[in-house]
């Protein structure tokens, strides 16, 4: 989801590694594990739609 609504450029999961998720951003490739993984979803998905969400119809 992220990927596709442009706000990362990648991801890859390397097994073998201690932090496993590689996300690449504009500035490069960020190295984390699997909590730093899902609070970095969780940061990028409400900075990016946050706003949407408070709109009131």
């Amino acid at each position: 989801m992220l990927e596709g609504q442009g706000i990362i450029d990648g991801l890859e999961i390397v097994p073998t590694e201690d932090k496993p998720y590689r996300v690449r951003v504009p500035a490069g490739i960020v190295h984390l594990d699997e909590d730093e993984a899902a609070m970095f979803a969780l940061g990028a998905v409400v900075g990016a739609f946050g706003n949407v969400a408070r709109l009131r119809a």
